[in-house]
């Protein structure tokens, strides 16, 4: 099996290696005469994954390894019988944290005490619902804002 994996993926290789032949490619933008024998693309936000890309080509299956699948167009590759993965809360955890350590600095800087205050969570998803859950956890009080589309 050949996969193509964008050049900017650390570790492809290693993870990949195992299933078949692995070539690192450049993301932005793929070159369309390496798809013509690849079985497998993993791809970032960067490639834009569509019908123009790979029509006529034999790949079999698409991962990317980002949590959004905006650059994907999944009905295309549905439709094409190509498989599809994300990665969906990949980064969630960072997030947390970042978001966490955010507060923790700025409580420091402006002297006041996170157990005394409200932290309003706009979004509730991978990211909110981990993020509400450590700083309840903490006995910090949160306002969680879900989508109005849920």
């Amino acid at each position: 099996m050949k996969i193509l994996v964008d050049e900017n993926m650390p570790y492809a290789r290693d993870l990949f290696s195992r299933l078949g032949e692995v070539t690192a490619v450049p993301g932005r933008p793929i070159p369309v005469a390496q798809l013509a024998d690849a079985d497998a693309l993993m791809v970032r936000s960067v490639t834009k994954v569509n019908e123009s890309l790979l029509a006529g080509k034999p790949i079999k299956f698409v991962g990317t390894a980002t949590a959004g699948t905006d650059h994907v167009d999944e009905a295309w590759l549905k439709q094409a019988g190509i498989g599809f993965s994300a990665a969906p809360g990949c980064n969630a955890i960072a997030v947390v944290e970042y978001v966490f350590s955010s507060l923790l600095m700025l409580a420091e800087r402006d002297g006041f005490s996170l157990h005394d205050r409200t932290v309003g969570i706009v979004g509730v998803g991978n990211v909110g619902r981990r993020l509400q859950a450590r700083l309840e956890a903490l006995g910090i009080k949160t306002l969680p804002l879900r989508s109005a589309s849920r």
